[in-house]
């Protein structure tokens, strides 16, 4: 019997968290958090750790179940890890690459020194911003903050001391946000994976991969389907030639990106085609899938009707907004009524969950990782730590609760997108910072609310990647091979902490032996300069309904008209089964990776479609390693160039996991 599985009353097999399959998945986790860093901002490679699809994870859980595993089974195969153990180590590759990159730590270290560094008598943040400063929340030295931007001075060594207070500080936040985070997903797991039973399209490859097969066989019979390597093989020949393009210009490389224009030239479509998208698309319902790809469509027609009558909404595009001003308020609007309709949908599973925290009786929840009391009291301590934390950092207490509210509404949503359409490259079209600004007033924010508030886009900006949502693949996948159990909320806890401080650590070391103004211009100085900007522009152009009604009542308006199209598109599919869309594209129709994803998702879902009908049932589950490994193919192509380019030396290949822009 393997190490990790034993059987239960009834006979059958259920998985163990062991101890070495914890133990692995830390290193591992090194990997993710230290070396994919590294080489993405050093080395410009394509992003490892900045989507829902973790790619990262994949490409290590890849080594891990053809090379590892079946090399220890060579040696003794009572050693080699089994099903369960093999989840055990992806659920903590995936927790851990939420955190590196986009996820918070190469957004926030930057943010900080930002404000002292780019000042300038041109922006007088000296002026608008320093006073009100917080100095537990920002290195003060201005020696150690000029040397994290131009390098360590011949014989210097990293003035760790003068960023422990800050990292002390931004760190007991963050993991008080990501226990949060994990909480709210035990909250609502059994809702969506049992009674609901979403998807989880981005869990369909991980756990073909964790499958080991019969005993004396090295390789589970997923890696044994030569139709799967053959998918495999064609994105992985295909996207190689960028990086042959790169060393050797003389060969050319694939042209998968493209651009169509419409309505008169008055919108321009983007036709990308990624491999990696079109076999995630194989595997959502096509109503989903199509829902994707005609929202899309029609907010470009939307945006062209702007274009031609010469209408506006006033006032700029913001940090982290999708699309035009009208459609980044209409998608937000509809992403507020879904939640809500969600909730409206669980509230006999809440209700059940509220008997059990309040009276002990009720639905059983031992099969969870938490029990449902101990998921809500750390909601509420942690909600009480965040929200004091915020107002120190210089938010109203009332403000702050409405922010967390919203950012964590958001963070549902986004939970909710990646467990039913799992495409795993999106982001919504509006972030919880300006919802907050523009609806209740810039001075309700105070000034220095403000600027706090824009240091939060280090965890609640773009959301481009996020840890509920891989808490909640992670449940998921645990469920399906036994280990859904107490200790797998401790096993989550241990890669987060490995993720954090080390992707902290190797991001101050890096800065200095490198100088920030040489590594990633986006997370080092766009993102840092822009987040900064973003407060000093809010308080020189205040908002309220009642001082600026021109600009915040037509936002309102929008928002209000796509909360009422997503409750009408809600009605359609709960009462109509001829209805054709599922309402979870119209909220993300707008933003930027859905311009980029939707032509791959249309032929994804054309490809099945076809194949359904001509084929039946049976064709499309012998097709589907094919996609899976066009999926496998397309991130491993990537990671072979990452770390071709780690040791050639090269930079800026980026042969791409999804889109050569992302």
């Amino acid at each position: 019997m393997p190490p990790s599985q034993t059987p239960d009353a009834s006979g059958t097999q259920q998985g163990r968290i062991t101890i070495r399959s914890v133990i692995t998945g830390a290193l591992l986790s090194l990997i993710v958090s230290v070396g994919f860093t590294y080489t993405r901002v050093v080395f410009l490679t394509t992003g490892m750790n900045s989507d829902f699809v973790t790619a990262g994870a994949i490409i290590v859980f890849f080594g891990v179940t053809v090379l590892l595993n079946p090399c220890i089974r060579l040696v003794r195969p009572g050693w080699a890890f089994d099903s369960a153990e093999l989840a055990v180590i992806y659920i903590m590759l995936i927790i851990a690459s939420t955190i590196p990159t986009w996820g918070f730590s190469a957004n926030l270290v930057p943010m900080l020194p930002a404000v002292y560094y780019f000042a300038s008598p041109e922006n007088r943040w000296a002026d608008i911003l320093h006073p009100m400063l917080e100095r537990w929340m920002l290195p003060q030295d201005a020696e150690a903050i000029k040397s994290f931007f131009e390098g360590l001075p011949a014989g210097g060594s990293v003035p760790w001391g003068v960023w422990l207070v800050p990292m002390l500080a931004w760190g007991s936040f963050i993991i008080a946000i990501y226990l949060m985070m994990i909480a709210c997903m035990v909250l609502v797991r059994r809702q969506w994976v049992e009674n609901e039973r979403l998807a989880f399209p981005l869990m369909q490859l991980p756990m073909e991969m964790a499958e080991t097969g019969k005993t004396g066989q090295l390789l589970g019979p997923f890696f044994k389907n030569p139709v799967m390597w053959t998918g495999f093989a064609v994105a992985f020949c295909v996207l190689s030639t960028r990086g042959l393009h790169q060393y050797f210009p003389m060969v050319p490389e694939a042209e998968l990106n493209t651009a169509a224009q419409l309505f008169r030239d008055q919108a321009s479509v983007e036709i990308n085609l990624s491999f990696t998208v079109i076999g995630l698309a194989y595997l959502l319902s096509l109503h989903v899938a199509t829902s994707f790809w005609f929202f899309h469509l029609l907010a470009k027609a939307q945006m062209s009707w702007q274009f031609v009558v010469g209408y506006r909404l006033e006032g700029d595009i913001e940090r982290f907004m999708e699309g035009t001003l009208m459609l980044a308020h209409q998608g937000m609007g509809a992403m507020m009524v879904l939640v809500a309709f969600g909730a409206w949908a669980s509230r006999s599973h809440l209700k059940a969950i509220a008997r059990k925290v309040f009276t002990g009786t009720g639905v059983d929840d031992s099969e969870e990782i938490l029990s449902y009391r101990a998921a809500a009291l750390i909601l509420a301590v942690c909600g009480i730590y965040t929200t004091i934390w915020l107002n120190l950092s210089g938010i109203p207490v009332i403000i702050t609760v409405l922010f967390l509210v919203v950012a964590f509404i958001i963070f549902v949503f986004m939970a909710r997108l990646v467990a039913e359409g799992g495409i795993g490259f999106m982001q919504p079209q509006m972030s919880a910072q300006t919802i907050v600004m523009n609806f209740v007033g810039t001075n309700t924010v105070t000034d220095a609310g403000i600027f706090s508030m824009a240091l939060s886009f280090s965890w609640a900006g773009s959301v481009r990647i996020l840890l509920m949502a891989s808490a909640i693949n992670g449940m998921k996948l645990a469920q399906g091979v036994g280990i859904l159990k107490r200790p797998l909320f401790w096993v989550m806890v241990v890669a987060m902490l490995v993720s954090l401080v080390s992707s902290l650590g190797i991001i101050l070391w890096t800065c200095y032996e490198e100088g920030a103004a040489n590594l990633e211009p986006w997370f080092f100085t766009h993102n840092a300069r822009n987040t900064i900007a973003f407060s000093a522009y809010k308080l020189d152009n205040p908002l309220s309904f009642s001082g600026t009604p021109d600009i915040v009542w037509p936002r309102a308006l929008w928002t209000s008209i796509g909360g009422t199209v997503m409750g009408v598109l809600i009605f359609l599919r709960h009462h109509f089964l001829w209805w054709p869309l599922h309402p979870l594209g119209f909220a993300v129709s707008a933003s930027n990776v859905s311009s980029s994803a939707w032509f791959s998702i249309f032929l994804g879902s054309m490809i099945k479609a076809s194949l359904l009908k001509y084929g039946g049932v049976k064709l499309y589950l012998a097709l589907r390693p094919f996609f899976l490994g066009m999926i496998l193919g397309q991130i491993s192509c990537a990671g072979f160039w990452m770390i071709l380019d780690l040791f050639a030396g090269g930079t800026g290949s980026r042969v791409p996991v999804f889109h050569h822009n992302y």
